[in-house]
């Protein structure tokens, strides 16, 4: 079976689309929401978004399906369920950030990873080490090095990983990992 060439800016369209969608999630506001009262319930995930209009039509078909559905609901509750765990750190209240964006890096390194703090060798808070924040051109870089059992996601690049949470000079904060690596003199 061929693929007309007529889809192929759709499929360019769908996977600019999602990384659009996932660099959204990245991003973090610039302060902590005000304190609510009393803790709020989690609430059980709503269903994803329909697709766009312009996205592949295969995808949509699988995000229509009762197992994605099924996936998606049993991913947002297990990430509600991490969020209310307390883990500890030796750099956590020490870096200059908030407490919710310094409890938001492992959380996001282990989604990264497609790891859940259920897992054996699931990468933990004390786990990270934090090298300290540099003015960079970018913005303000707030570092942590990504222990070497992370590798076992199957990554390839050479060195270690570091997880970073960047303040934009628009004043936005972002969250990305890789090997961008501090400025270490």
């Amino acid at each position: 079976m061929s693929v007309s060439s007529r889809f192929a800016p759709t499929r360019v369209l769908s996977a600019s689309v999602l990384c659009t969608l996932l660099a959204a999630c990245i991003q973090q506001p610039p302060e902590d929401p005000p304190a609510a009262s009393a803790p709020a319930q989690p609430q059980v995930a709503a269903a994803p978004a329909s697709p766009a209009a312009n996205e592949d039509p295969a995808l949509a078909a699988h995000m229509k399906t009762p197992e994605f559905r099924r996936e998606y609901r049993t991913k947002q509750e297990q990430l509600q369920n991490e969020a209310q765990i307390q883990e500890s750190a030796p750099w956590l209240g020490h870096t200059g950030l908030s407490d919710a964006q310094e409890r938001s890096l492992p959380r996001y390194v282990r989604m990264e990873l497609g790891q859940t703090l259920q897992d054996t060798n699931a990468v933990q808070a004390q786990d990270l080490e934090y090298m300290g924040n540099y003015p960079e051109p970018d913005g303000t870089v707030y570092y942590w090095r990504i222990p070497d059992k992370a590798n076992a996601h199957g990554d390839t690049h050479a060195g270690p990983a570091y997880a970073y949470i960047r303040k934009g000079t628009d004043g936005v904060y972002y969250t990305d990992w890789g090997n961008r690596t501090p400025p270490l003199g």
